[in-house]
């Protein structure tokens, strides 16, 4: 690979093409800007020329070629960028020997070798406990190989095997695998006994390792390779080598290497994570790079909605036009490697097709997670939402989201702390609310019968919880199935049903407990009592209020005996429903 190869390489790489694959470029005259990557900035400062083949920010004074750029973006070597790009052009490497020497080439080496090492170990009879562990979690022998899975041994025999291979032990201390003993100055493999996870660089490289103990110790569950010269942990992604060239081009944000294993073998081929339970920069901006609304899906235990509420902190500064991320909500206790490995995929499907809009996210978590009970509580919620927003870099942005936040403040007053007159009060508060639409949903899920009688009022509900509304949707749409259905779209509905009622178990437990009715165990004629009752008792006035608002529009509109009459009916039938709650 000598210096004629390079130039005739970079003749060949676009770097507008290279470059606006990663951030987001305009046009102005001959020449293209953006964002510089390489520092915080509000203002386009770095320039892109074509035909020179160069970029060069005039805010930071970064500046290169195409190849420097995917360095310094991708956070790779010379050889890794060369490799990287000419394999993207379809352009050969030169047979020669290479001119030019890289002071890590030695350290990829050995991590290739010790990757090698351990994934035959995983075959030997040393590994059995670990494929074993593997396939109780029903991890493919395909994605065994595909994440090039091994098992790290205990004792000398690993260093040994390097040592022969010509590896010295400065080399083998820099790939982070080994640590000196204090005792007798012999290299010790920090993953004897775990299994072992490669991480894998955008150019195919192994650059760490993470780890996982087999057996129960007072040893950490999981480890990740400490930083070295080629591995800093915030800047890189599990599995993210195999998602940026996913066919689907989304990205998954799961929890741990086995959720990202199991939902690339389920299909989600753009499932990655953090290596942590915090996000980065550099991670958030390689998810921007793949689509433009990543999916955050964690875990649905408590820990899992509190990581995922924290990344909000690193994502907020970073947000533009075009550039969000949308987050999931798996049922509670619930992580994708184990959805999948109980042939629910659907479930995760289903989460991730109904991802709740970072704004929405924004609100819902904060007031899931905190105190708000009282007035104080909730000013001090919304107080650091406020905070939240400020932090948002895109000035457009940022008064789009203070806004939205003011507009549901609003609505959060009127609904709390409004006087009580007879128009504002007409809907239950927004806790009973959402407990009421939960009772709803599991009664239909539970008594499936009832639909023909309870439908046409459970379609005039107004569902407000996001979650809920989603459900309620899809509910419908296992209902109108039933028209005309044959053997096997009756099938396919009780199958959707089941979906919902696995993705709703920990809702349906805790409703069942405060409303009978919606039991399994309760008859039908029960749960139909049970249903109209908790739409006369909340519902009524407000459906009857709607009813009374469309029949107004339509008079002035058309002004027609028909919707005369029906406007003196409605009124008179508002009327009578509060004479008749006085009177109770």
């Amino acid at each position: 690979m000598n210096k004629e190869f390079i130039d005739f390489l970079k003749s060949k790489a676009s770097i507008v093409d290279i470059v606006s694959a990663r951030i987001r470029l305009r046009r102005s005259g001959r020449d293209w800007f953006g964002l510089c990557p390489f520092h915080k900035e509000k203002t386009g400062s770095l320039k892109v020329d074509s035909e020179k083949g160069y970029y060069y920010c005039f805010g930071c004074g970064a500046g290169g070629d195409v190849i420097s750029f995917v360095q310094n973006f991708d956070k790779i070597g010379f050889t890794e960028a060369v490799e990287y790009l000419a394999n993207l052009y379809g352009i050969r490497l030169p047979k020669k020997e290479k001119t030019f020497f890289d002071p890590d080439k030695a350290v990829y080496d050995a991590l290739r070798e010790i990757k090698d090492l351990f994934a035959k170990k995983l075959k030997e009879p040393a590994g059995k406990e670990a494929a074993e562990y593997l396939e109780s979690r029903k991890i493919s022998q395909e994605s065994v190989e595909k994440f090039q899975l091994g098992f790290a041994p205990i004792g000398g025999d690993l260093v040994c095997s390097l040592g022969r291979a010509g590896f010295s032990e400065d080399v083998l201390l820099r790939t982070g695998v080994f640590n000196r003993s204090k005792y007798n100055g012999e290299l010790v493999n920090r993953y004897g006994g775990r299994l072992i996870f490669p991480i894998i660089n955008l150019a195919g490289k192994c650059v760490g390792f993470g780890g996982r103990i087999l057996r129960q110790t007072d040893a950490a569950k999981y480890i990740n390779s400490p930083e070295t010269d080629v591995f800093v942990k915030s800047d890189h992604l599990y599995g993210y080598h195999l998602a940026a060239r996913g066919k689907t081009g989304e990205i998954i944000l799961t929890e741990g290497y086995l959720d990202v294993i199991s939902m690339h073998q389920a299909g989600f081929d753009g499932a990655a994570a953090p290596l942590g339970t915090s996000v980065s920069e550099t991670q958030i901006k390689m998810c921007w790079n793949v689509c433009s609304d990543p999916v955050v899906a964690l875990d649905g235990d408590s820990a899992g909605v509190k990581a995922s509420y924290r990344w909000l902190d690193k994502i907020l500064p970073l947000i533009a036009a075009g550039k969000s991320f949308k987050f999931a909500r798996l049922p509670e206790g619930a992580d994708p490697s184990q959805l999948i490995s109980e042939d629910k995929c659907e479930i995760i499907r289903d989460a991730v097709r109904d991802a709740i809009p970072l704004s929405d996210w924004m609100w819902e978590g904060a007031f899931l997670l905190y105190p708000s009970e009282t007035p104080e509580q909730k000013v001090a919620v919304i107080k650091m939402l406020t905070d939240k927003a400020n932090t948002i870099g895109d000035v457009s942005v940022r008064k789009l989201y203070l806004q939205i936040l003011k507009q549901k403040e609003r609505e959060l007053y009127r609904r709390k702390f409004a006087p009580q007159t007879p128009k504002e009060n007409l809907k239950p508060p927004i806790s009973v609310r959402k407990k009421l639409e939960k009772i709803f949903i599991v009664t239909i899920l539970n008594h499936p019968h009832i639909t023909d009688t309870v439908m046409e009022s459970f379609v005039r509900l107004e569902f407000e919880d996001f979650r809920m509304r989603k459900i309620k949707n899809r509910l419908l749409e296992c209902v109108e199935r039933r028209s005309n259905e044959g053997e096997k779209d009756h099938k396919n509905r009780e199958a959707a049903i089941a979906i919902l009622k696995d993705e709703m178990a920990g809702d349906i437990k805790e409703t069942e407990m405060h409303a009978k009715f919606s039991r399994e165990d309760a008859t039908d004629e029960e749960a139909i009592s049970g249903f109209f009752d908790l739409v006369e008792k909340y519902y009524s006035e407000p459906l009857m209020m709607r009813d009374l608002q469309t029949a107004v529009s339509s008079l002035k509109s058309s002004f027609s005996e028909n919707d005369w009459q029906r406007l003196k009916a409605l009124k008179q039938e508002v009327i009578s429903n509060r004479i008749k709650k006085r009177e109770v």
